[in-house]
């Protein structure tokens, strides 16, 4: 029995009376180097505890189980749960959740040790996904995704240039991003419609800037959503923000920063000072009253 083998999983799921659902993003890996390739890329320890989005049917969780001392195997599809218990019977450190990794609660799981995350994670879920993962970096160690390549492309841009997003600069503010290789879409079965790449997420012991996260956040998006206008015009027009001009103009000279400016050329430091100055300029406004 090999699950990477499409014939079995084309017959297993007919057995089971399985339709996959293109909702859910459900691809699963019938390359068995692959697969041997992206939990070597995790980098686990045999004390690790690792947690995977996505479990499928078994095939990645199976190599993970292997390496660390614990897996936690997420799956959303309770239609999976009986072929996953079948195929990771014998594998004793294992432990299969039927649940949607969004709605999981990971510091529970993590119980005062930091975690690992590996998956291949469904394309539409991806940002929500990711923005799971920023919220509570601080009890994880890395994580290492299969993501779509436009996707991969985006996480490691360089802030500032013209391949960066808004995303770009949430992840590498708390993280360090590794293009580990590209995953062709032959590899998958159903074949998706476009290619993949494996990303590693080594999470940071402190976020890359000194602002209180939720406003740097607004910040960023406020610059991006508005991101062919100027830095005075996103500050002032975007409903994030809605800064009057006076004060747009103020915080932009307090960060040294040229209010003709586009948004989207900003470095994860200089959307840092920006944030810090509208900072300054509130606790000033309260000094005064």
């Amino acid at each position: 029995m090999s699950l990477t083998s499409p014939s079995y999983i084309r017959d297993v799921l007919a057995q089971h009376k399985i339709r996959l659902k293109k909702s859910l993003g459900q691809h699963f890996l019938v390359d068995e180097n692959i697969v041997r390739k992206i939990a070597s890329a995790a980098q686990l320890s045999p004390q690790d505890t690792v947690v995977e989005i996505g479990a499928g049917i078994g095939t990645l969780t199976q190599e993970l189980a292997q390496r660390a001392a614990r897996v936690i195997a997420v799956e959303i599809d309770g239609r999976l749960i009986p072929l996953l218990k079948e195929h990771l019977r014998p594998c004793a450190n294992v432990t299969i959740v039927n649940q949607d990794f969004l709605q999981l609660d990971l510091r529970e799981i993590a119980l005062d040790k930091k975690i690992v995350i590996v998956g291949n994670l469904p394309y539409g879920v991806t940002a929500p996904i990711l923005e799971k993962l920023i919220e509570v970096y601080d009890i994880l160690t890395a994580a290492t995704l299969l993501v779509q390549a436009e996707v991969a492309d985006k996480l490691c841009a360089v802030p500032g240039t013209r391949d960066a997003g808004a995303i770009t600069i949430f992840v590498q503010g708390f993280a360090e991003v590794q293009r580990v290789f590209s995953v062709s879409r032959h590899v998958f079965f159903p074949k998706p419609e476009v290619d993949s790449a494996l990303v590693r997420l080594k999470f940071y012991e402190h976020p890359q800037f000194c602002a209180p996260a939720g406003l740097f956040f607004t910040v960023v998006r406020a610059a991006f959503n508005l991101r062919r206008k100027t830095l005075k015009q996103s500050l002032t027009r975007s409903p994030l923000l809605a800064l009057s001009p006076k004060v747009a103009l103020e915080a932009l000279e307090r960060a040294q920063l040229d209010p003709q400016r586009r948004g989207e050329t900003l470095s994860i430091a200089e959307f840092d000072r920006l944030a810090q100055a509208l900072v300054a300029l509130q606790r000033d406004r309260d000094e005064a009253r």
